[in-house]
């Protein structure tokens, strides 16, 4: 068939040459016929190594090589015909030779030969592309090198099939990326109970693993019972049907009438797997297993008594309460201390006024929007709208034209309908006396973790009632602990204790704001004798700091004759120190 077949394509091919001869031509078909039939056995060989893939580029290359040598076949018949019409060929010189296309050879396969019979190899030509698109294509064929690798290990495919793939990628260009498609899933909505479930049968298989029971061979068991009472249910039957027809059991065929309802659909089906947790509600819950005995007095649930009580459930007929668990004493559980260390509490951050303003805007129009919301859905009337003089035309609009008198009246009695809301609210807005009291009094008094700050104060004189009242008043609104010693042989003593702002507002009053020289009782103690004062300073401050606790309870003012008196006044309070200070203290100013 080689032969034939390549005899046949030489005489067409050597039939339409321009030049030569079948002499010429005949050695050429000669040397293929034999060379196909020297190697039909190599040729048959790899023709079987080939895969279909390779089959399939094969065919696709023999027939692109046919339709080039009949496009060029095609070419040079007009070629021919116009050299006719030209009559060139009587003009070529001797030494010129005659131009033609050798013969096209090719082998059973449809492949190409050469003029010694070899296959040819056609290489693609290469052209010049980036470092990008070379990666991408060698990761393409490494892809398709593996893909090809797994087909071949897989079974092999139909040939035909992969003709058809083959012809289907000739419109389909393979570098052209498709994405997978996700696959829409169904609503799935879960049962109410579901976990519940679940719940209780893990925690029942917790209990039987603590308890050593198998479940497996429980239920292995069971289906050995359940087989073994068909047994003996189908025997008795047999023997009741032998009796009637008054023959031998042997003679009885197995004629057990059988529920088809109770067949199982096929053998490994879910009925089979099924979980083995009843969806009941347990008779037994794990806390009472401590006091649940048989009535024979044995614990089912030791690991002596469960293989005796493994094959079934415990059945609560058995089973009885064991009194002996309980007594008449109560277990009072200890007291837990109810004090809990509270946590530290944030520092307040002080806003600037524009900070202030802005929060609260925004809480009004919160608060105005949860209004609107209710009204929207019907659940508030609407408000009435907000009459003023200035917006009188706009709102009413025909009924002012109308009566504008009684519009009038109307809107004034609504302005003072407002007016009288609001200054209701600011009145119920308003602190009583008692909330006002406590409130000043929480502005002055020193805080949970604060310090407290102590000051030591002397002045030139007391003996004005004006001066002593502002001193005495004072650091009771302040809410300041201490005393006032009013001495009549030398300068005052002041000590006050408290709060770190009212001790700064009481040193303010003293230093700045009382005016010591306007007193006449100051001006008429300049004579008397006392420490070295400076001129024009009546009021001192000897010390101010922070103390660790407090020296006095309250304040008080005493009045002493010497310097004795003022040390017994200061002794019940412990605070003798605080007059020694200002026995040593002396004025930096006074050296200056």
């Amino acid at each position: 068939m080689g032969e034939s077949t390549g005899g046949q394509r030489k005489s067409r091919w050597s039939a339409t040459a321009p030049t030569g001869s079948s002499r010429d031509s005949a050695p050429s078909g000669r040397d293929s016929a034999a060379d196909v039939s020297g190697n039909g056995g190599s040729d048959a060989r790899k023709v079987a190594a080939l895969t279909p893939a390779e089959i399939a580029r094969n065919i696709k290359s023999a027939k692109e090589a046919l339709e080039a040598a009949k496009r060029e076949e095609k070419v040079r018949q007009q070629i021919k015909e116009k050299l006719s019409k030209i009559n060139i060929a009587n003009k070529l010189l001797p030494t010129t030779t005659r131009l033609g296309l050798k013969p096209l050879t090719v082998d059973s396969l449809g492949r190409v030969l050469d003029e010694s019979g070899n296959v040819m190899q056609h290489r693609p030509m290469m052209h010049s592309n980036l470092k990008i698109n070379q990666n991408f294509e060698r990761e393409k064929m490494q892809k398709a090198a593996v893909t090809a690798a797994s087909s071949a290990a897989q079974e092999r495919p139909k040939p035909h099939r992969e003709a058809k793939k083959a012809e289907h990628s000739q419109y389909v260009d393979p570098a052209i990326m498709t994405t997978k498609k996700r696959r829409r899933m169904g609503l799935s909505f879960v049962e109410p109970g579901s976990y519940i479930k679940q719940e209780r049968q893990l925690q029942r298989q917790m209990e039987d693993k603590a308890l050593g029971i198998n479940h497996r061979s429980i239920q292995a068991h069971k289906k050995q019972l359940l087989a073994q009472q068909e047994r003996r249910l189908a025997a008795r039957q047999k023997l009741e049907l032998a009796e009637e027809r008054g023959v031998a059991p042997e003679e009885v065929a197995d004629e057990v009438e059988i529920n088809p309802n109770l067949i199982p659909l096929k053998a490994g089906s879910r009925l089979d797997k099924k979980d083995s947790w009843d969806d009941e509600e347990p008779w037994l819950e794990w806390w009472d297993r401590g006091v649940i005995v048989l009535k024979t007095g044995e614990d089912p649930f030791k690991a002596a008594n469960a293989k005796k009580h493994q094959t079934l459930d415990v059945q609560p007929d058995l089973c009885m309460i064991n009194e002996r668990k309980f007594n008449n004493y109560i277990e009072h559980p200890s007291k837990i201390d109810g004090k809990r260390k509270r946590a530290k509490e944030a520092p307040v951050i002080m806003l600037t006024k524009k900070e202030r303003k802005t929060l609260r805007r925004r809480k009004r129009e919160e608060k105005f929007k949860k209004i609107q919301d209710k009204v929207r859905i019907g659940l508030l009337p609407p408000p009435p709208p907000k009459l003023k003089l200035s917006n009188l035309m706009r709102v009413l609009k025909d009924q002012s034209v109308a009566d504008p008198s009684r519009v009038e009246k109307q809107v004034r009695e609504q302005m003072e309908e407002r007016l009288r809301g609001h200054e209701q609210r600011n009145e119920e807005r308003k602190l009583t006396p008692e909330q006002r009291s406590k409130k000043h009094a929480r502005k002055w008094q020193v805080g949970k973790n604060e310090e407290i700050e102590a000051a030591l104060f002397t002045v030139r004189s007391l003996a004005d009632s004006k001066l002593l009242f502002k001193v005495d008043i004072n650091a009771q609104q302040f809410h300041l602990t201490g005393c006032c010693i009013v001495a009549s042989h030398g300068p005052s003593v002041i000590v006050v204790e408290g709060s770190k702002l009212s001790i700064k507002r009481y040193i303010k009053l003293l230093m700045r704001r009382i005016k010591w020289e306007e007193s006449a009782a100051a001006a008429q103690a300049e004579s008397e004798p006392a420490l070295d004062w400076a001129p024009g300073r009546f009021c001192r401050q000897i010390w101010t700091g922070s103390v660790k606790r407090r020296n006095f309870s309250h304040w008080s003012v005493a009045f002493a004759e010497c310097d004795e008196e003022v040390v017994e006044i200061l002794r019940p309070f412990k605070a003798g120190h605080y007059y020694e200070m200002v026995q040593k203290y002396r004025d930096p100013l006074e050296d200056i």
